[in-house]
């Protein structure tokens, strides 16, 4: 299902989120300019159409913006000093999205990411676009895929462990983490999400600011 960019509505314009409907039955209404100060007219507007398309579940958010909606979580924005990055104790081997590892990847990525909020499930479209970059990785152990790892420019964009392999996330976060070069590294994540929190908190991140602020309509 492909997301709309630009819906317009009676009430102003929205960016709606339909990809992880058929997976996860989640939709979002990201509120880009309100006609009339109907906010709450465009947010029905917007809830109505998810719906429609299948939603069970639908959120909404205009940056971090307060709206007339029950309060879900806020998607914080960590940061920290690179020269504060611990040594890991184990550095786990990193290998490279490839061609021929994008299907370990995905199954991997989209069984740790699956319903989480503000997590969008990837395909192969996705593996196109970060093909040849040398930012996405996967950890392997014993030859079975356990965890992903995907960097963006001085950022920590997704990090991804499967249960069974749960105590890999501490050193792969800080080998993957001194991979990135700018004095100062963020990440993003939900509010909600409290074992990545604990996680983040526990390497040295801290300084939480409030990128959005996620409502339930």
């Amino acid at each position: 299902m492909q997301n709309i960019p630009i819906f317009t509505g009676v009430h102003g314009m929205a960016t709606l989120i339909l990809k992880e409907i058929p997976t996860s039955g989640l939709a979002y209404v990201l509120v880009r300019s309100v006609w009339k100060d109907n906010l709450a007219g465009l947010l029905a507007e917007g809830r109505d159409f998810c719906r429609a398309a299948g939603a069970e579940t639908v959120y909404g958010a205009w940056d971090a913006r307060t709206l007339p909606a029950e309060h879900a979580y806020d998607v914080w924005e960590l940061t920290m000093e690179r020269d504060a990055l611990p040594q890991p104790p184990e550095a786990p081997p990193l290998t490279p999205l490839t061609a021929e590892n994008g299907q370990d990847y995905l199954t991997v990525y989209n069984r740790c990411f699956a319903g989480m909020p503000g997590h969008a499930s990837y395909d192969h479209r996705d593996l196109q676009r970060l093909a040849g970059k040398n930012l996405a990785f996967l950890v392997y152990r014993d030859g079975v895929p356990a965890a992903v790892a995907e960097l963006g420019e001085n950022k920590l964009e997704g990090l991804g462990v499967l249960p069974e392999y749960r105590g890999l996330g501490y050193p792969l976060a800080l080998t993957a983490l001194a991979r990135l070069p700018g004095p100062t590294l963020s990440l993003r994540v939900a509010s909600t999400n409290t074992r990545a929190l604990a996680l983040y908190h526990r390497i040295g991140f801290g300084g939480e600011k409030i990128v959005s602020r996620m409502y339930r309509l």
